[in-house]
Protein backbone atom coordinates (compact mmCIF):
# COMPACT_ATOMS: atom_id res chain seq x y z
CA UNK A 1 0.00 0.00 0.00
CA UNK A 2 2.96 2.29 0.71
CA UNK A 3 4.52 2.01 -2.73
CA UNK A 4 1.22 2.50 -4.31
CA UNK A 5 0.99 5.45 -2.23
CA UNK A 6 4.37 6.80 -3.17
CA UNK A 7 4.21 6.34 -6.98
CA UNK A 8 0.88 8.35 -6.95
CA UNK A 9 2.52 10.95 -5.38
CA UNK A 10 5.41 10.80 -7.71
CA UNK A 11 2.76 10.72 -10.63
CA UNK A 12 0.50 13.23 -9.71
CA UNK A 13 2.61 16.74 -10.52
CA UNK A 14 3.34 14.86 -13.90
CA UNK A 15 -0.03 13.90 -14.85
CA UNK A 16 -0.99 17.68 -13.19
CA UNK A 17 1.62 19.44 -15.91
CA UNK A 18 0.36 17.04 -18.71
CA UNK A 19 -3.56 18.14 -18.31
CA UNK A 20 -2.23 21.72 -17.99
CA UNK A 21 -0.73 21.55 -21.71
CA UNK A 22 -3.60 19.79 -23.00
CA UNK A 23 -5.81 22.84 -22.17
CA UNK A 24 -3.70 25.56 -22.69
CA UNK A 25 -1.56 24.55 -25.74
CA UNK A 26 -2.00 25.84 -29.28
CA UNK A 27 -1.28 24.35 -32.21
CA UNK A 28 0.42 27.40 -33.92
CA UNK A 29 3.87 28.15 -34.43
CA UNK A 30 5.35 31.08 -32.02
CA UNK A 31 7.94 34.10 -32.25
CA UNK A 32 11.53 32.38 -32.46
CA UNK A 33 9.52 29.47 -34.52
CA UNK A 34 8.70 31.52 -37.49
CA UNK A 35 12.71 31.62 -38.02
CA UNK A 36 12.55 28.20 -38.48
CA UNK A 37 10.49 27.82 -41.93
CA UNK A 38 13.27 28.86 -43.88
CA UNK A 39 14.90 25.67 -42.94
CA UNK A 40 11.95 23.57 -43.46
CA UNK A 41 11.86 25.53 -46.54
CA UNK A 42 15.39 23.77 -47.64
CA UNK A 43 15.03 20.58 -46.32
CA UNK A 44 11.87 19.65 -48.12
CA UNK A 45 13.71 20.76 -51.35
CA UNK A 46 16.95 19.70 -50.55
CA UNK A 47 19.20 22.43 -50.36
CA UNK A 48 20.11 22.08 -46.83
CA UNK A 49 23.24 22.31 -45.61
CA UNK A 50 25.24 22.46 -42.18
CA UNK A 51 25.63 26.25 -41.76
CA UNK A 52 21.86 25.86 -42.06
CA UNK A 53 22.17 24.50 -38.70
CA UNK A 54 25.18 25.86 -37.39
CA UNK A 55 23.52 29.90 -38.19
CA UNK A 56 23.09 32.03 -34.84
CA UNK A 57 19.79 31.58 -33.57
CA UNK A 58 19.65 34.92 -31.35
CA UNK A 59 22.88 34.70 -30.08
CA UNK A 60 22.80 31.11 -29.61
CA UNK A 61 24.32 27.96 -31.52
CA UNK A 62 21.27 25.71 -31.39
CA UNK A 63 22.18 23.00 -33.53
CA UNK A 64 20.89 19.80 -31.79
CA UNK A 65 17.84 21.70 -30.60
CA UNK A 66 17.38 22.79 -34.89
CA UNK A 67 17.78 19.51 -35.72
CA UNK A 68 15.17 17.51 -33.12
CA UNK A 69 12.56 20.15 -34.25
CA UNK A 70 13.06 19.60 -37.75
CA UNK A 71 12.95 15.72 -37.51
CA UNK A 72 9.58 16.62 -35.24
CA UNK A 73 8.07 18.60 -37.68
CA UNK A 74 8.49 16.67 -40.68
CA UNK A 75 7.11 13.51 -38.99
CA UNK A 76 3.71 16.16 -37.77
CA UNK A 77 3.52 18.71 -40.73
CA UNK A 78 4.71 20.53 -37.79
CA UNK A 79 2.29 19.78 -34.94
CA UNK A 80 3.55 22.16 -32.21
CA UNK A 81 1.98 19.83 -29.58
CA UNK A 82 5.14 16.85 -30.74
CA UNK A 83 7.59 19.77 -29.36
CA UNK A 84 5.48 20.45 -25.93
CA UNK A 85 5.27 16.72 -25.72
CA UNK A 86 8.82 16.26 -25.55
CA UNK A 87 9.78 19.04 -23.57
CA UNK A 88 7.62 17.17 -20.73
CA UNK A 89 9.36 14.11 -21.82
CA UNK A 90 12.83 15.94 -21.33
CA UNK A 91 11.91 16.59 -17.56
CA UNK A 92 10.70 13.61 -16.81
CA UNK A 93 13.89 11.91 -17.85
CA UNK A 94 15.73 14.84 -15.65
CA UNK A 95 14.03 13.79 -12.66
CA UNK A 96 14.66 10.27 -13.29
CA UNK A 97 18.23 10.97 -13.39
CA UNK A 98 17.93 13.16 -10.14
CA UNK A 99 16.02 10.38 -8.59
CA UNK A 100 19.07 8.26 -9.62
CA UNK A 101 21.41 10.45 -8.54
CA UNK A 102 19.38 11.05 -5.15
CA UNK A 103 19.41 6.74 -5.00
CA UNK A 104 22.87 6.87 -4.13
CA UNK A 105 22.09 8.14 -1.20
CA UNK A 106 21.66 5.47 1.72
CA UNK A 107 17.71 5.77 2.62
CA UNK A 108 17.44 5.17 6.47
CA UNK A 109 14.86 2.67 7.21
CA UNK A 110 11.58 4.24 8.63
CA UNK A 111 12.89 7.96 6.96
CA UNK A 112 10.74 9.65 4.76
CA UNK A 113 12.77 12.24 4.06
CA UNK A 114 14.27 11.00 1.33
CA UNK A 115 10.75 10.18 -0.16
CA UNK A 116 9.97 13.94 0.37
CA UNK A 117 12.96 15.36 -0.84
CA UNK A 118 12.50 13.24 -4.53
CA UNK A 119 9.15 14.30 -4.45
CA UNK A 120 9.76 18.06 -3.95
CA UNK A 121 12.04 17.57 -6.55
CA UNK A 122 9.33 15.76 -9.23
CA UNK A 123 6.96 19.08 -7.74
CA UNK A 124 9.93 21.62 -9.17
CA UNK A 125 10.88 19.55 -12.35
CA UNK A 126 7.12 20.15 -13.52
CA UNK A 127 6.42 23.18 -11.80
CA UNK A 128 3.72 25.20 -13.45
CA UNK A 129 5.71 28.51 -13.09
CA UNK A 130 7.77 27.42 -16.21
CA UNK A 131 4.15 28.30 -17.92
CA UNK A 132 5.87 30.05 -21.31
CA UNK A 133 8.22 27.02 -21.58
CA UNK A 134 6.14 24.42 -21.36
CA UNK A 135 3.67 26.04 -23.82
CA UNK A 136 6.17 27.02 -26.62
CA UNK A 137 7.53 24.33 -28.86
CA UNK A 138 10.23 26.33 -29.14
CA UNK A 139 11.54 26.08 -25.86
CA UNK A 140 12.12 22.50 -24.87
CA UNK A 141 16.10 23.46 -25.87
CA UNK A 142 16.16 24.45 -21.96
CA UNK A 143 14.93 21.33 -21.09
CA UNK A 144 16.90 19.15 -23.22
CA UNK A 145 20.39 21.44 -21.72
CA UNK A 146 19.25 20.33 -18.18
CA UNK A 147 19.01 17.01 -19.27
CA UNK A 148 22.23 16.74 -20.80
CA UNK A 149 23.92 18.25 -17.76
CA UNK A 150 22.12 16.27 -15.03
CA UNK A 151 23.07 13.22 -16.87
CA UNK A 152 26.50 14.60 -17.46
CA UNK A 153 26.81 14.47 -13.68
CA UNK A 154 25.25 11.23 -13.17
CA UNK A 155 27.32 9.89 -16.10
CA UNK A 156 30.48 10.85 -13.51
CA UNK A 157 29.36 10.14 -10.15
CA UNK A 158 27.51 7.32 -10.76
CA UNK A 159 27.66 3.88 -8.79
CA UNK A 160 28.49 2.30 -12.58
CA UNK A 161 31.96 -0.08 -12.38
CA UNK A 162 33.01 2.12 -15.43
CA UNK A 163 36.45 3.11 -15.88
CA UNK A 164 36.84 6.76 -15.53
CA UNK A 165 37.95 7.40 -18.95
CA UNK A 166 35.24 6.09 -20.07
CA UNK A 167 32.86 8.45 -17.91
CA UNK A 168 34.88 11.33 -18.62
CA UNK A 169 33.95 11.08 -22.33
CA UNK A 170 30.16 10.25 -21.79
CA UNK A 171 29.71 13.44 -19.71
CA UNK A 172 31.97 15.34 -22.30
CA UNK A 173 29.77 14.28 -25.15
CA UNK A 174 26.58 15.35 -22.94
CA UNK A 175 28.32 18.76 -22.18
CA UNK A 176 29.08 19.31 -25.29
CA UNK A 177 26.02 18.75 -26.86
CA UNK A 178 23.92 20.70 -24.47
CA UNK A 179 26.70 23.73 -25.96
CA UNK A 180 25.34 23.63 -28.88
CA UNK A 181 21.65 23.39 -28.05
CA UNK A 182 21.82 26.75 -25.63
CA UNK A 183 25.23 29.40 -25.03
CA UNK A 184 23.95 28.38 -21.40
CA UNK A 185 24.98 24.41 -22.09
CA UNK A 186 28.88 25.73 -22.30
CA UNK A 187 28.82 26.45 -18.73
CA UNK A 188 27.87 22.75 -17.85
CA UNK A 189 31.95 22.16 -18.56
CA UNK A 190 32.59 24.39 -15.63
CA UNK A 191 29.66 23.29 -13.47
CA UNK A 192 31.05 19.90 -13.91
CA UNK A 193 34.46 20.54 -12.58
CA UNK A 194 33.55 19.35 -9.07
CA UNK A 195 32.15 15.96 -10.23
CA UNK A 196 35.58 15.46 -12.74
CA UNK A 197 37.43 16.03 -9.83
CA UNK A 198 35.76 13.91 -7.52
CA UNK A 199 36.66 10.60 -10.01
CA UNK A 200 38.38 7.66 -8.01
CA UNK A 201 42.38 7.55 -8.42
CA UNK A 202 45.61 9.18 -7.08
CA UNK A 203 46.31 13.34 -7.14
CA UNK A 204 48.32 13.08 -10.57
CA UNK A 205 45.33 11.42 -12.15
CA UNK A 206 42.79 13.59 -11.01
CA UNK A 207 44.87 16.47 -11.61
CA UNK A 208 45.47 15.11 -15.76
CA UNK A 209 41.46 14.69 -15.47
CA UNK A 210 40.84 18.21 -14.79
CA UNK A 211 43.44 19.67 -17.02
CA UNK A 212 42.10 17.07 -19.91
CA UNK A 213 38.42 18.28 -19.51
CA UNK A 214 39.46 22.26 -18.99
CA UNK A 215 40.95 21.88 -22.31
CA UNK A 216 37.99 20.10 -23.76
CA UNK A 217 36.09 23.84 -22.87
CA UNK A 218 38.43 25.62 -24.16
CA UNK A 219 37.94 23.65 -27.76
CA UNK A 220 34.20 23.87 -27.32
CA UNK A 221 35.02 27.76 -26.77
CA UNK A 222 36.80 27.77 -30.32
CA UNK A 223 34.35 25.95 -31.74
CA UNK A 224 31.69 27.66 -30.97
CA UNK A 225 33.08 31.38 -31.94
CA UNK A 226 33.87 30.46 -35.26
CA UNK A 227 32.80 32.65 -37.25
CA UNK A 228 30.52 33.53 -34.59
CA UNK A 229 29.11 37.42 -35.18
CA UNK A 230 26.41 38.18 -32.67
CA UNK A 231 23.23 40.44 -33.47
CA UNK A 232 22.85 41.99 -30.31
CA UNK A 233 25.99 42.79 -28.10
CA UNK A 234 26.22 43.36 -24.54
CA UNK A 235 28.66 45.64 -23.12
CA UNK A 236 30.07 44.14 -19.66
CA UNK A 237 31.68 48.00 -19.02
CA UNK A 238 27.96 49.55 -19.05
CA UNK A 239 26.89 46.78 -17.04
CA UNK A 240 29.78 47.33 -14.38
CA UNK A 241 28.56 50.62 -14.40
CA UNK A 242 25.49 49.89 -13.04
CA UNK A 243 26.16 47.31 -10.40
CA UNK A 244 22.95 47.82 -8.32
CA UNK A 245 21.18 47.31 -11.33
CA UNK A 246 23.13 44.09 -11.90
CA UNK A 247 22.57 42.38 -8.57
CA UNK A 248 18.94 43.15 -8.68
CA UNK A 249 18.39 41.21 -11.76
CA UNK A 250 20.57 38.02 -10.54
CA UNK A 251 18.85 37.55 -7.68
CA UNK A 252 14.79 38.25 -8.60
CA UNK A 253 15.91 35.53 -11.29
CA UNK A 254 17.09 33.05 -8.86
CA UNK A 255 13.98 33.91 -6.83
CA UNK A 256 11.46 34.36 -9.44
CA UNK A 257 10.48 29.97 -9.25
CA UNK A 258 9.19 31.58 -5.20
CA UNK A 259 7.58 34.73 -5.73
CA UNK A 260 7.57 37.06 -8.55
CA UNK A 261 7.04 40.68 -6.80
CA UNK A 262 9.48 43.73 -7.49
CA UNK A 263 11.84 44.03 -4.53
CA UNK A 264 10.38 40.86 -2.80
CA UNK A 265 11.71 38.76 -5.29
CA UNK A 266 15.55 39.55 -5.08
CA UNK A 267 15.08 39.28 -1.36
CA UNK A 268 14.12 35.60 -1.81
CA UNK A 269 17.01 35.05 -4.01
CA UNK A 270 19.17 36.58 -1.86
CA UNK A 271 18.27 34.09 0.52
CA UNK A 272 18.40 31.09 -2.16
CA UNK A 273 21.60 32.20 -3.01
CA UNK A 274 22.84 32.43 0.70
CA UNK A 275 21.20 29.37 1.53
CA UNK A 276 23.14 27.25 -1.30
CA UNK A 277 26.78 29.27 0.02
CA UNK A 278 26.29 27.95 2.96
CA UNK A 279 25.66 24.06 2.17
CA UNK A 280 28.83 24.71 -0.38
CA UNK A 281 31.13 25.71 2.60
CA UNK A 282 28.90 22.78 5.13
CA UNK A 283 29.41 20.06 2.13
CA UNK A 284 32.47 21.46 0.49
CA UNK A 285 35.20 20.87 3.11
CA UNK A 286 37.47 18.56 2.01
CA UNK A 287 35.11 17.25 -1.22
CA UNK A 288 38.11 18.48 -3.28
CA UNK A 289 40.76 16.88 -2.02
CA UNK A 290 42.88 14.08 -2.99
CA UNK A 291 40.78 11.79 0.33
CA UNK A 292 36.78 12.29 -0.90
CA UNK A 293 36.24 8.89 1.27
CA UNK A 294 36.40 6.70 -1.88
CA UNK A 295 36.80 3.06 -0.54
CA UNK A 296 39.55 0.94 -2.75
CA UNK A 297 36.93 -0.73 -4.84
CA UNK A 298 36.00 2.33 -6.17
CA UNK A 299 32.23 3.29 -4.08
CA UNK A 300 30.92 5.93 -2.17
CA UNK A 301 32.35 5.74 1.44
CA UNK A 302 30.02 4.45 4.55
CA UNK A 303 27.30 6.41 5.01
CA UNK A 304 28.28 6.92 8.90
CA UNK A 305 31.23 8.66 7.63
CA UNK A 306 30.72 12.70 7.54
CA UNK A 307 33.27 12.70 4.48
CA UNK A 308 30.66 10.23 2.82
CA UNK A 309 27.50 12.43 3.71
CA UNK A 310 29.12 15.21 1.88
CA UNK A 311 29.93 12.87 -1.21
CA UNK A 312 26.37 12.47 -1.74
CA UNK A 313 25.87 16.40 -1.80
CA UNK A 314 28.29 16.55 -4.70
CA UNK A 315 25.79 16.40 -7.61
CA UNK A 316 23.65 18.77 -5.95
CA UNK A 317 26.75 21.55 -5.68
CA UNK A 318 27.23 20.47 -9.33
CA UNK A 319 23.61 20.91 -10.22
CA UNK A 320 23.03 24.32 -7.91
CA UNK A 321 26.43 25.31 -9.36
CA UNK A 322 25.32 25.20 -12.74
CA UNK A 323 22.03 27.12 -11.96
CA UNK A 324 23.89 29.77 -10.68
CA UNK A 325 26.27 30.33 -13.69
CA UNK A 326 23.34 30.08 -16.15
CA UNK A 327 21.84 32.86 -13.99
CA UNK A 328 24.74 35.47 -13.87
CA UNK A 329 24.83 34.42 -17.37
CA UNK A 330 21.74 35.36 -18.39
CA UNK A 331 22.06 38.63 -15.93
CA UNK A 332 24.88 39.44 -18.36
CA UNK A 333 22.29 39.59 -21.56
CA UNK A 334 19.51 41.23 -20.08
CA UNK A 335 20.15 42.91 -16.84
CA UNK A 336 19.73 46.13 -18.80
CA UNK A 337 15.88 45.46 -18.99
CA UNK A 338 15.56 45.83 -15.39
CA UNK A 339 15.21 43.00 -12.55
CA UNK A 340 10.75 43.44 -13.78
CA UNK A 341 11.88 41.55 -17.12
CA UNK A 342 13.67 38.99 -15.09
CA UNK A 343 10.11 38.29 -12.50
CA UNK A 344 7.84 38.62 -15.70
CA UNK A 345 9.97 35.85 -18.04
CA UNK A 346 8.82 32.73 -16.42
CA UNK A 347 11.02 30.90 -19.02
CA UNK A 348 14.05 31.84 -16.76
CA UNK A 349 12.77 29.78 -14.36
CA UNK A 350 13.88 26.33 -15.76
CA UNK A 351 17.27 27.20 -15.06
CA UNK A 352 16.03 28.91 -11.76
CA UNK A 353 14.29 25.66 -10.55
CA UNK A 354 17.29 23.57 -10.41
CA UNK A 355 19.20 25.66 -7.73
CA UNK A 356 15.99 24.94 -5.88
CA UNK A 357 16.03 21.01 -6.36
CA UNK A 358 19.76 21.45 -5.35
CA UNK A 359 18.56 22.83 -2.19
CA UNK A 360 15.65 20.83 -1.35
CA UNK A 361 18.51 17.45 -1.77
CA UNK A 362 21.57 19.40 -0.26
CA UNK A 363 18.68 20.15 2.82
CA UNK A 364 17.98 16.64 3.22
CA UNK A 365 21.49 15.35 3.50
CA UNK A 366 21.79 18.17 5.64
CA UNK A 367 19.18 17.57 8.38
CA UNK A 368 20.06 13.47 7.60
CA UNK A 369 23.44 13.78 8.72
CA UNK A 370 25.10 15.14 11.76
CA UNK A 371 22.94 17.45 12.91
CA UNK A 372 20.53 14.66 13.45
CA UNK A 373 22.75 13.23 15.77
CA UNK A 374 22.46 16.50 18.12
CA UNK A 375 18.75 17.38 17.12
CA UNK A 376 16.39 14.70 16.91
CA UNK A 377 13.81 16.94 15.33
CA UNK A 378 15.31 17.29 11.79
CA UNK A 379 12.49 15.66 10.52
CA UNK A 380 9.99 18.18 11.60
CA UNK A 381 11.95 21.37 10.72
CA UNK A 382 12.60 19.50 7.00
CA UNK A 383 8.97 18.68 6.95
CA UNK A 384 7.63 22.48 7.91
CA UNK A 385 10.07 23.64 5.16
CA UNK A 386 9.23 20.97 2.62
CA UNK A 387 5.29 22.07 3.45
CA UNK A 388 6.41 25.91 2.86
CA UNK A 389 7.40 25.23 -0.24
CA UNK A 390 4.51 23.04 -1.64
CA UNK A 391 2.34 25.75 -0.62
CA UNK A 392 4.33 28.02 -2.40
CA UNK A 393 4.19 26.39 -5.14
CA UNK A 394 0.41 25.96 -5.69
CA UNK A 395 -0.14 29.31 -5.21
CA UNK A 396 2.30 30.13 -8.09
CA UNK A 397 0.79 27.02 -10.10
CA UNK A 398 -2.45 28.74 -9.60
CA UNK A 399 -1.13 32.33 -11.01
CA UNK A 400 0.36 30.34 -13.92
CA UNK A 401 -3.05 28.92 -14.63
CA UNK A 402 -4.73 32.58 -14.42
CA UNK A 403 -2.56 34.07 -16.82
CA UNK A 404 -2.39 30.87 -19.22
CA UNK A 405 -6.14 31.37 -19.38
CA UNK A 406 -6.07 35.16 -19.68
CA UNK A 407 -3.27 34.51 -22.87
CA UNK A 408 -5.78 31.44 -24.55
CA UNK A 409 -8.06 33.53 -26.46
CA UNK A 410 -4.88 35.59 -28.00
CA UNK A 411 -3.21 32.57 -28.69
CA UNK A 412 -6.20 31.04 -30.17
CA UNK A 413 -6.94 34.23 -32.49
CA UNK A 414 -3.27 34.42 -33.68
CA UNK A 415 -4.25 30.92 -34.87
CA UNK A 416 -7.45 32.14 -36.56
CA UNK A 417 -5.64 34.72 -38.21
CA UNK A 418 -3.18 32.19 -39.49
CA UNK A 419 -5.99 30.49 -40.51
CA UNK A 420 -7.33 33.41 -42.55
CA UNK A 421 -3.93 34.79 -43.58
CA UNK A 422 -4.90 35.28 -47.21
CA UNK A 423 -7.89 37.69 -46.22
CA UNK A 424 -5.60 39.91 -44.04
CA UNK A 425 -4.46 43.11 -45.69
CA UNK A 426 -1.32 44.30 -45.50
CA UNK A 427 -2.66 46.97 -43.41
CA UNK A 428 -0.87 49.38 -41.01
CA UNK A 429 -3.12 47.63 -38.13
CA UNK A 430 -2.18 44.11 -39.19
CA UNK A 431 1.80 45.49 -39.52
CA UNK A 432 2.14 47.38 -36.76
CA UNK A 433 -0.74 47.01 -33.78
CA UNK A 434 -0.23 44.95 -30.59
CA UNK A 435 -3.58 44.59 -30.82
CA UNK A 436 -3.62 42.52 -34.30
CA UNK A 437 -3.69 38.89 -34.17
CA UNK A 438 -0.97 38.52 -36.13
CA UNK A 439 1.27 40.24 -33.41
CA UNK A 440 0.47 37.48 -30.90
CA UNK A 441 2.20 35.09 -33.24
CA UNK A 442 5.34 37.07 -33.74
CA UNK A 443 6.04 41.38 -33.41
CA UNK A 444 8.09 40.79 -36.88
CA UNK A 445 4.24 40.15 -38.40
CA UNK A 446 5.96 39.78 -41.89
CA UNK A 447 7.99 36.46 -40.77
CA UNK A 448 4.32 35.34 -40.04
CA UNK A 449 3.65 35.95 -43.43
CA UNK A 450 6.58 34.20 -45.38
CA UNK A 451 6.43 31.44 -42.73
CA UNK A 452 2.35 30.89 -43.56
CA UNK A 453 3.94 31.01 -47.24
CA UNK A 454 6.49 28.27 -46.67
CA UNK A 455 4.18 26.48 -44.86
CA UNK A 456 1.12 26.39 -47.93
CA UNK A 457 4.46 25.85 -50.41
CA UNK A 458 5.20 22.58 -48.38
CA UNK A 459 2.10 21.81 -47.68
CA UNK A 460 2.10 21.74 -43.76
CA UNK A 461 -1.43 23.61 -43.69
CA UNK A 462 -4.35 24.45 -45.10
CA UNK A 463 -5.14 28.20 -45.25
CA UNK A 464 -8.39 28.83 -45.90
CA UNK A 465 -9.49 29.81 -49.81
CA UNK A 466 -12.24 30.69 -51.74
CA UNK A 467 -14.45 31.35 -48.42
CA UNK A 468 -18.23 32.87 -48.98
CA UNK A 469 -18.84 35.94 -47.71
CA UNK A 470 -22.35 36.02 -46.22
CA UNK A 471 -24.14 39.72 -45.66
CA UNK A 472 -27.58 38.26 -45.01
CA UNK A 473 -28.05 35.68 -42.40
CA UNK A 474 -30.99 33.97 -41.36
CA UNK A 475 -29.32 33.47 -37.91
CA UNK A 476 -28.10 36.15 -35.39
CA UNK A 477 -24.76 36.28 -35.18
CA UNK A 478 -23.98 39.58 -33.17
CA UNK A 479 -23.84 43.26 -34.07
CA UNK A 480 -22.23 46.18 -34.94
CA UNK A 481 -22.73 48.78 -32.57
CA UNK A 482 -22.61 52.42 -34.68
CA UNK A 483 -18.78 53.59 -34.70
CA UNK A 484 -17.77 56.34 -32.48
CA UNK A 485 -15.54 58.31 -35.12
CA UNK A 486 -12.88 61.22 -34.76
CA UNK A 487 -10.86 63.09 -37.13
CA UNK A 488 -7.83 61.12 -35.87
CA UNK A 489 -9.30 57.76 -34.69
CA UNK A 490 -12.60 56.00 -34.70
CA UNK A 491 -13.96 53.00 -32.11
CA UNK A 492 -15.80 49.68 -33.56
CA UNK A 493 -17.18 47.19 -30.78
CA UNK A 494 -20.44 45.10 -30.47
CA UNK A 495 -21.15 41.64 -30.02
CA UNK A 496 -20.52 38.13 -31.55
CA UNK A 497 -21.56 34.47 -31.34
CA UNK A 498 -21.93 31.45 -32.75
CA UNK A 499 -25.85 30.46 -32.24
CA UNK A 500 -26.18 26.88 -30.43
CA UNK A 501 -22.30 26.22 -30.66
CA UNK A 502 -20.41 25.37 -27.46
CA UNK A 503 -17.37 27.04 -29.34
CA UNK A 504 -17.48 30.81 -29.54
CA UNK A 505 -15.79 33.20 -32.02
CA UNK A 506 -12.19 34.30 -30.91
CA UNK A 507 -12.23 37.43 -32.94
CA UNK A 508 -14.17 39.47 -35.04
CA UNK A 509 -12.54 41.17 -38.64
CA UNK A 510 -13.07 44.34 -39.82
CA UNK A 511 -13.68 45.25 -43.36
CA UNK A 512 -14.27 48.71 -45.52
CA UNK A 513 -17.02 49.09 -48.38
CA UNK A 514 -17.18 45.95 -50.59
CA UNK A 515 -13.60 44.68 -50.10
CA UNK A 516 -13.75 40.95 -49.19
CA UNK A 517 -10.87 41.14 -47.01
CA UNK A 518 -10.03 42.86 -44.14
CA UNK A 519 -8.04 45.48 -42.60
CA UNK A 520 -8.40 44.70 -38.55
CA UNK A 521 -9.30 42.43 -35.55
CA UNK A 522 -10.78 42.66 -32.53
CA UNK A 523 -11.12 40.12 -29.90
CA UNK A 524 -13.98 38.36 -28.65
CA UNK A 525 -13.63 38.27 -24.77
CA UNK A 526 -15.21 41.04 -22.91
CA UNK A 527 -17.79 40.53 -20.50
CA UNK A 528 -21.55 40.44 -21.76
CA UNK A 529 -23.93 39.34 -18.71
CA UNK A 530 -26.33 40.97 -20.76
CA UNK A 531 -25.92 39.16 -24.22
CA UNK A 532 -25.70 36.02 -21.86
CA UNK A 533 -29.18 36.84 -20.26
CA UNK A 534 -30.91 37.73 -23.22
CA UNK A 535 -29.74 35.00 -25.33
CA UNK A 536 -30.02 32.44 -22.06
CA UNK A 537 -26.97 31.11 -22.58
CA UNK A 538 -23.86 31.46 -20.04
CA UNK A 539 -21.45 30.53 -23.26
CA UNK A 540 -22.40 34.60 -23.91
CA UNK A 541 -20.75 35.60 -20.71
CA UNK A 542 -17.80 36.97 -22.89
CA UNK A 543 -19.09 37.99 -26.34
CA UNK A 544 -18.76 41.80 -26.54
CA UNK A 545 -15.89 42.73 -28.64
CA UNK A 546 -14.21 46.16 -28.76
CA UNK A 547 -11.47 47.81 -30.79
CA UNK A 548 -9.66 51.48 -31.07
CA UNK A 549 -8.34 52.30 -34.31
CA UNK A 550 -6.51 55.14 -35.37
CA UNK A 551 -7.21 56.85 -39.28
CA UNK A 552 -4.38 54.93 -40.49
CA UNK A 553 -5.29 51.74 -40.13
CA UNK A 554 -7.89 52.59 -42.39
CA UNK A 555 -6.79 51.38 -46.08
CA UNK A 556 -9.02 54.01 -48.16
CA UNK A 557 -11.14 57.23 -47.13
CA UNK A 558 -13.88 55.32 -46.59
CA UNK A 559 -15.35 55.19 -43.15
CA UNK A 560 -18.41 52.43 -44.18
CA UNK A 561 -17.09 49.96 -41.63
CA UNK A 562 -18.34 45.99 -41.33
CA UNK A 563 -17.93 43.55 -39.22
CA UNK A 564 -17.14 39.72 -39.82
CA UNK A 565 -16.81 36.62 -37.95
CA UNK A 566 -15.50 33.03 -39.69
CA UNK A 567 -17.86 29.93 -39.56
CA UNK A 568 -15.42 26.93 -40.09
CA UNK A 569 -17.70 24.60 -40.26
CA UNK A 570 -19.47 26.34 -43.59
CA UNK A 571 -16.42 27.90 -44.59
CA UNK A 572 -18.82 31.19 -44.36
CA UNK A 573 -17.79 34.98 -43.28
CA UNK A 574 -20.88 36.03 -41.75
CA UNK A 575 -21.57 39.51 -41.43
CA UNK A 576 -22.86 40.96 -37.98
CA UNK A 577 -25.58 43.08 -38.45
CA UNK A 578 -25.94 46.83 -37.72
CA UNK A 579 -23.57 49.14 -38.02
Amino acid sequence: MKKIILFTLYLLPVLLLIGFVANFSVNVPIDDEWRLANLFEKIATGNVNFNDFWALHSNHRIVFPKIIIAVLAFASRWNINYQLCLSIGLAVITFIAMYSLSSMQVKKTGDDSWHLANILTCILVCSLVQYENWLWGFQLAWFFVNLCFVAAVYALLSNHKLLPSLKISIAAVLCFIASFSLAQGLLSWLAAIPAVVALEGNVAEKRKRLILWILLFFATCAVYSIDYHPSRKTSIISLLNKPLVVIDYFLSLLGSPIVRLSGISAFVGLLIFASFGFFVWYFGDKILSSDLGLGGDGHLARPTSPLGWRYQALPWLSIGLFSVLSALFITAGRAEFGAIQAIESSRYTTNSILLLIALVQLGQLFFAGKIATKNRNYKVVYRLLAGLLIGIIIVNSGQAIAQSRSALIYKQGGQDCLQLIKYLEPSDFFNNSTESCLSVLSKKTWLVRDGAAILDKIGWRKFDKNVEFISNSQKVYGYLDKPQTSEKSFKAAGWAVFPQNKKQPNIVLLSVGDRQSFFANAYVNLDSPDIAKTLKSELYNNARWGADLSGNDLPIAQTEIKAWVYNPVDNQFVQLRGG
